[in-house]
């Protein structure tokens, strides 16, 4: 195969494959714009060091045996476009050269053992439709930079080229993948596929708040931060998310209100914030009446329908967007700095008693008054009981 130097289309998915990618193949076809590889058992590297894939655009490598890291080869292939790797075993963090392929509009490593930080160069890529880093080790925040890619802000079809062979038009691959979206995977080609913009940060380990610049991403059509460690608010951003359809930010440690403003994403057709910590009433309006318990269980502090406690709670006041902490929720700090206060308030009161004297003779002065005129009312208020009561 490393011969046939006018090779543009390679597609061996899903056959028996098993050993190396011939270093033959990839340093010789310069032409080779499609490469499907997926559904075999092979393993090594995906790509030699020396790949010289230069007109590459696709690349499909996923349901194999592949190990190592993302082949540095890629940087020859500065037109590609699609980039599946999923459900490999490779074990690396991603480099951040990877984010200089200007022309990556979707990025598919889930079901790997990457690890590290999500690179906040990923927010470099403008034309990013589709990213898959699920079920992996990543950890750390998630980047607050996302609204840079200008793709999930506005309209923005992915423009397919196909391969045609001179005259002959009896094969013209057409890219498609699948994508996990309202709990299903579905599968893309065509025009579907040139629209489809989702994230998927699931299962890993990631921490901290959500974003509130995810709010900006107005054409996302599906968001999963699900099985994660996240902490903090539901951001009331999320108002803005009007192309959403599929919303899964379950089994996490989200704290606080389910904001009212969620109710009127008319596109959504999944959602579910289930096992976490939430609290309040559920907003249970609009187009959130049209989901189950299965969302919102798990939220002992939940309450309302479609859950059948109707419990109340001590109302929480609104909460400023973008703040990080929350000091005086906890009960620790909180409880302490009462104390403190009324501590600094007896004693800076009694020390001013002490050190200023005719303020101190000033206020006996007024407490014996005031002492005097109670006593002078207790005895009113006894003889007119003798008077009243007792004749």
């Amino acid at each position: 195969m490393g011969e046939i130097i006018s090779l543009k289309v390679l597609d061996l998915s899903s056959n028996n494959f098993s050993g190396e990618m011939p270093h033959q193949l990839t340093k010789n076809c310069t032409r080779l714009v499609y490469l499907n590889i997926s559904s075999n058992r092979l393993q090594g590297d995906i790509l030699p060091v020396d790949a010289n894939l230069i007109r590459l655009q696709y690349l499909f490598a996923s349901h194999n045996n592949f190990t190592g890291k993302i082949p540095s080869g890629l940087l020859n292939s500065p037109n590609l476009m699609i980039l599946d790797m999923r459900k490999n075993t490779i074990s690396d963090t991603i480099p951040s050269w990877l984010f200089s392929l200007s022309k990556l509009v979707s990025i598919l490593l889930g079901n790997n053992f990457f690890r590290g930080n999500i690179p906040v160069q990923l927010c470099q890529l403008s034309n990013l439709h589709t990213l898959d880093l699920s079920n992996n080790s990543f950890s750390g925040n998630i980047p607050s930079c996302l609204n840079n890619i200008s793709s999930w802000k506005k309209t923005d079809q992915i423009q397919i080229s196909n391969v045609y062979f001179g005259h002959y038009s009896f094969f013209h691959p057409r890219p498609s993948t699948s994508f996990i979206t309202k709990g299903i995977t579905y599968f893309y080609e065509g025009l579907p596929f040139g629209l489809l913009t989702g994230i998927d940060l699931s299962m890993n380990q990631l921490q901290g708040d959500i974003p509130f610049q995810i709010g900006d991403l107005g054409e996302l059509l599906s968001l999963n931060f699900s099985n994660n460690l996240l902490t903090g608010y539901l951001p009331q951003s999320f108002r803005n998310l009007k192309s959403l359809e599929s919303l899964d930010l379950s089994h996490n440690k989200l704290v606080g209100r389910i904001p009212y403003e969620l109710s009127q994403l008319d596109s959504l057709g999944a959602f579910s914030v289930a096992y976490n910590n939430l609290s309040g009433k559920i907003p249970f309006d609009k187009h959130l009446t049209t989901f189950g318990n299965d969302s919102y269980e798990g939220n002992p502090n939940l309450y309302g329908p479609p859950l059948e406690r109707n419990c109340s709670f001590p109302s929480q006041p609104p909460r400023d967007e973008g703040k990080n902490s929350r000091v005086l929720e906890n009960p620790v700090i909180f409880y302490s700095f009462v104390a403190m206060s009324y501590a600094l308030g007896f004693w800076g009161f009694i020390g001013f008693l002490i050190l200023n004297k005719n303020g101190r003779h000033k206020y006996f002065r007024a407490m014996d008054a005031y002492i005097d005129r109670s006593i002078e009312n207790l005895s009113e208020f006894r003889s007119y009981l003798k008077i009243c009561c007792f004749k």
